[in-house]
């Protein structure tokens, strides 16, 4: 009696917020579940090895939902205030598969200007995250595969030392300062953090090339780049000898899709490039009260209504909550989301979305919904 309420009130619940075909959709889908439910393996049988996300034709493999590390270190994004090492270095732990058990690595993304005032005190995002990698006798790349960015900005010396930045040289460089910082260990991948008019192409895929080469970088990426571009830095790094580009990073979320209708997505499909999103979470209005973050009323109203939807998909899919299925709709488009954490209890938010991702008919309710709304 009480599981048949519990399930009308689903039911009706559904109703309210999906269109007619939509709902004949979810139904399907529900007894599809069911019947697969039915059929499951018997109790005792292994558990399928989580999903695994290729970076490019780098060999490297990662979880398909990694970790940003933005806010760590940085004063003016809470450190020292909402949260401190201590509190890192939990979420740290939190987000790393756990030891003896087949799961991919997860990819903690990182930056030299992440944190960088907190620098002088050993406390910028690279400092961090190099040491809490190795304590403990040191995090094997087999649970955390760690990439960081370099800034191609002259006068970034002012802001992490060293010289003024004109060339493939200061480039290398500050990858080897990034490697010091984070206690010598390689990185696992070395980005360009962006295109900037004071390098040519050719140069900067040049310093791709040479920190590989070196044994500082497993394997090389690039960040914010259009689809023409990308194109281009991969053929220059194929000319000059480099290693394949492995991945680029791009801002993508379901507020922002940006990414894909400009074919920056499809790009890099084609060139076998994989595809890490940031910002994921839309800087938290993707998340459980994600509305209030919105200062316009009546765009408030419009992220309310959307985040409904998100609340119900993640709901009949066993209980995700609304960013788990804002990350799921990322991962179903072929990218790796790298939401910012700060804390244990976001870190294992994270690892919770598991190998769940939202199917092609939820991702047209989303899309579907997003149209309806202007968003």
């Amino acid at each position: 009696c009480c599981a048949a309420q519990t399930a009308a009130r689903a039911a009706r619940s559904r109703d309210r917020l999906l269109s007619p075909g939509a709902q004949a959709q979810a139904r399907a889908r529900a007894r599809v579940r069911a019947r697969a439910g039915a059929g499951a393996s018997p109790s005792g049988a292994p558990p399928p090895s989580p999903p695994r996300a290729r970076l490019g034709r780098s060999g490297l493999e990662c979880a398909t939902v990694g970790l940003g590390t933005l806010a760590w270190g940085d004063a003016g994004r809470g450190f020292g205030e909402r949260f401190g090492e201590a509190e890192l270095r939990e979420a740290f732990l939190a987000a790393l598969p756990a030891e003896g058990i087949q799961a991919p690595p997860v990819l903690f993304d990182t930056a030299e200007v992440y944190g960088y005032k907190s620098g002088a005190q050993g406390q910028s995002a690279e400092h961090l995250l190099g040491r809490f990698l190795q304590e403990g006798g040191g995090v094997p790349t087999s649970r955390a595969v760690v990439g960081s960015k370099v800034f191609p900005v002259p006068w970034t010396n002012l802001l992490v030392g060293g010289g003024v930045r004109l060339g493939r040289e200061a480039l290398v460089s500050a990858l080897k300062a990034s490697v010091t910082r984070m206690g010598g260990r390689q990185l696992d991948l070395w980005s360009i953090h962006f295109p900037f008019p004071t390098f040519k192409q050719a140069a900067l895929m040049e310093a791709l090339r040479e920190g590989h080469e070196l044994g500082l970088a497993r394997a090389v990426g690039v960040s914010n780049y259009s689809a023409a571009q990308l194109e281009e830095a991969a053929e220059l790094l194929e000319r000059a000898g480099g290693p394949p580009l492995a991945c680029h990073q791009t801002r993508f979320s379901v507020l922002d899709r940006k990414a894909e209708t400009e074919g920056l997505l499809a790009k890099a499909r084609e060139l076998d490039v994989a595809t890490v999103a940031y910002e994921p979470l839309a800087l938290g209005r993707l998340a459980e009260g994600g509305a209030a973050r919105e200062p316009d009323g009546e765009q408030a109203k419009k992220l309310g209504q959307l985040l409904q939807i998100l609340q119900f998909i993640g709901s009949v899919n066993g209980g995700y909550t609304v960013a788990q299925a804002a990350l799921g709709f990322c991962v179903a488009k072929g990218a790796v989301p790298i939401p910012g954490c700060a804390s244990a209890a976001r870190a294992a938010e994270l690892a919770g979305l598991g190998d769940w991702r939202l199917d092609e008919n939820e991702v047209a309710i989303v899309e579907e919904k997003l149209e309806f709304l202007g968003l």
